[in-house]
């Protein structure tokens, strides 16, 4: 695997966990110590605050700052490094225009913080961006036996217990970012799906919601419970038992420390992390020890096959909300780049990176749903089609997009521009059935608008957590129709015949003909033959024809509906003729 460029990291994992290490302590500094009044973005630069998981796994270096850049030249992308809790915290100082991150229940915080502060988001919600997974890391060794049983490594809650028994045992250690990083949150909330009965030893206590994001964690403190709340909260000086180890450290220098494990006890250690970092540090050579020990829980496992989701989405920061006059937000900056981001260049720019790594891309585009549909390829005029699909968001365990409005649109032979010729709304399931009479030839695509979608209700989450998804659009083929030509009457008199009939579809453009075979009823050929052609006028559905053919003889005639580009010819049912 091999990441798109030539950025690279230091091969010493202690050289590079002191450095990144610093770099992230003096990020936090500037964090703690910068003003709510002195963000510096002008009209041509862009701060990004965000997650340490697209720039520790070089999603941001590799991907994201240089072809944003290429789209957007106006404007110089800066994007700055942290846990999620402290980006978002980064974020409500007015220090940055656009907000990157991944733990839903901080991100509920944000958009709707306590009155009387309005949402720090521009728009309703957070747009969706992409997701990934998390992974649990351990050593070969596997001192907590994690990769035993009938389903090992699809089983993150049960890993959990099994570590945190083998660390009560003295045989192995857990190495947490233990803040208010999205890893760590979502780390807190498989450790309040654990069972402290069935690991004897195991205190847990409750870490609170809110800006803390909510969850429990292990500590030592004395008669601790998950009914109790962390004495301390989760970024201070919470009492840890002396297995679990707190680094404060972004993601890759926190997996850096896991593999170095020099905690003095002597243990191998595991950790937490999105698979993102971990395949680029395993691509760099970073890392020797670790190796995926828990990944893709399974659906009958504790948490269900979603727990390892690992969804993100990006904020433009509402200027409304700083009343303070030298907060300066580039507002247009953070919608462009939340636009590019959302576009579909964007959204396959990110998927294709790491797209050769063990389980495929580490982040996978979910800014628009899936839309799915099939059109019969061949039909007969004045026969209704059925158009059946679904409307699906990407990531895995969100639900079902009903109400949604599914628009059905015909590009006919000749135009340039799409019609809508049906519409529906989805279904509770998100399935949609739309039926439709064609008039000719075309190719069609179903499309969806905008969607604004509850993904978390309450009461897991208070106010319920949404997102905002991009419009989308599908071809879903080309269909064929067979023309329709009846012949109603046929009538003679002296060697004219006359003959009447009805067409479908109604004629398009200024070239459709009705040609007319005749044979002998006696003849033995096998069909009727050429006679002559009659042209159409545009709009018609019907038609009254005459023409000479030789007396005393009874015939068998058929007419053919051609409108070459339109429809495929219709031919009638034959039908005799007495000529006197």
């Amino acid at each position: 695997m091999t990441p798109r460029g030539s950025h690279s990291i230091c091969r010493s994992a202690w050289i590079y966990l002191r450095r990144v290490a610093l770099a992230s302590v003096a990020v936090l500094a500037a964090v703690s110590l910068a003003p709510a009044s002195s963000h510096a973005d002008t009209s041509s630069t862009v701060t990004v605050v965000g997650t340490s998981d697209v720039f520790d796994s070089d999603l941001i270096q590799q991907v994201i700052t240089p072809d944003f850049k290429a789209a957007n030249p106006q404007y110089s992308l800066n994007y700055v490094s942290l846990g999620t809790g402290a980006a978002i915290s980064y974020a409500e100082a007015g220090t940055a225009s656009a907000l990157l991150v991944h733990a839903a229940s901080l991100e509920n915080a944000f958009v709707h913080p306590p009155p009387p502060q309005g949402s720090y988001s521009l728009e309703q919600y957070g747009r969706a961006i992409f997701y990934g997974d998390y992974v649990l890391l351990g050593p070969p060794s596997d001192p907590a036996d994690v990769m035993s049983g009938s389903d090992p490594s699809h089983d993150v809650v049960g890993a959990f217990q099994k570590i945190a028994a083998a660390g009560i045992a003295g045989t192995a250690d857990f190495v947490s970012r233990a803040n208010t990083a999205g890893t760590a949150v979502q780390e807190h909330q498989i450790w309040a799906l654990t069972d402290p009965k069935a690991v004897p030893g195991l205190s847990l206590c409750t870490i609170s919601s809110g800006s803390n994001g909510g969850g429990e964690v292990p500590t030592s403190a004395a008669n601790a419970d998950p009914t109790t709340p962390c004495a301390a909260g989760p970024v201070t000086s919470i009492p840890y038992p002396t297995w679990y180890h707190e680094t404060n450290l972004t993601q890759a220098p926190n997996i850096v420390a896991a593999d170095a494990c020099n905690f003095g006890n002597g243990n191998d250690c595991y950790t937490f992390t999105d698979r993102g970092t971990y395949d680029y540090l395993v691509s760099q050579g970073a890392i020797s020890n670790l190796q995926v020990v828990g990944n893709d829980n399974s659906a009958t496992a504790t948490g269900g096959a979603t727990l390892l989701v690992n969804s993100f989405h990006a904020y433009a920061i509402n200027p409304a909300a700083f009343t303070s006059g030298s907060v300066h937000i580039n507002t247009a900056g953070a919608t462009a780049f939340l636009n590019w981001l959302t576009s579909p260049t964007g959204q396959a720019d990110v998927t294709a990176y790491q797209a050769d790594a063990p389980g495929g891309s580490t982040f996978v585009g979910d800014a628009a749903p899936t839309l799915t549909g099939a059109v019969p390829a061949r039909s007969t005029a004045g026969r209704a089609l059925t158009i059946t699909g679904a409307l699906k968001n990407k990531v895995p365990g969100t639900p079902a997009l009903s109400g949604v409005k599914i628009t059905l649109s015909a590009i006919k032979a000749g135009a340039s521009r799409p019609v809508i010729v049906g519409t529906a709304t989805t279904g509770a399931n998100g399935k949609y059935s739309i039926r439709y009479k064609p008039t000719g030839d075309a190719s069609y695509q179903v499309s969806s608008p905008a969607i604004t979608k509850i993904e978390i209700p309450t009461p897991t989450l208070t106010p319920p957590f949404g997102d905002d998804l991009q419009p989308t659009a599908t071809s879903i083929g080309a269909s064929r129709v067979t023309g329709t030509a009846t012949i109603a009457t046929a009538k003679a008199k002296k060697g004219v015949v006359r003959i009447k009939g009805k067409l479908a579809p109604a004629v398009v453009g200024s070239h459709a003909t009705l040609r007319v075979y005749a044979k002998h009823a006696s003849a033995s050929t096998k069909g009727p033959k050429y006679v002559k052609s009659f042209k159409l006028a545009a709009g018609a559905t019907s038609y009254s024809i005459q023409l000479k053919l030789a007396r005393k003889h009874t015939w068998v005639l058929s007419v053919h509906y051609v409108n070459t580009g339109q429809i495929t010819t219709g031919v009638s049912p034959l039908q005799s003729v007495h000529v006197n």
